[in-house]
């Protein structure tokens, strides 16, 4: 079975699942902090694959060829983009440095946001009242 055929059906399953928990439980308070950990630790086994089967810079070639390369490239950058400016309050609150932070997204890109999520919400899971008040959960 190849798994580059297989796994994005698997991903795409895995995203909508997580964004329905996501939706369901935006209201109420953050005890499961932990949930960004599962994608987390899926994706950065399979990134850990790919750095190994084809390099570290083995996503380079694939994101400067077609219309299609380069739209995929720049819709990646967007996300990781969005997902940086809408996370940035939240990190505030918790008194951390946006800079370390900033280094491991750039370099890791969805780990790096998907680790500050999950610190985020394990510093709201511990300071519930905090997230209460500003209508996280």
């Amino acid at each position: 079975m190849d798994l580059t055929q297989t796994l994005p059906v698997a991903a795409a399953l895995v995203a909508v699942a997580t964004f329905v928990v996501i939706v369901r439980t935006a209201g109420a308070p953050p005890t499961r902090w932990w949930l960004p950990a599962v994608p987390l630790a899926l994706f950065t086994a399979w990134s850990g694959y790919a750095v190994l089967a084809e390099g570290p810079g083995g996503f380079w070639p694939e994101h400067v060829g077609t219309a299609w390369e380069v739209q995929i490239w720049m819709d990646l950058l967007l996300m990781a983009s969005a997902a940086w400016w809408l996370v940035q309050p939240r990190l505030r609150e918790t008194g951390s440095s946006p800079w370390p932070w900033l280094v491991l997204v750039l370099a890791t890109g969805s780990i790096g946001i998907l680790c500050l999520l999950l610190w985020v919400r394990r510093f709201e899971a511990r300071t519930p009242e905090r997230a209460v008040l500003a209508g996280r959960g």
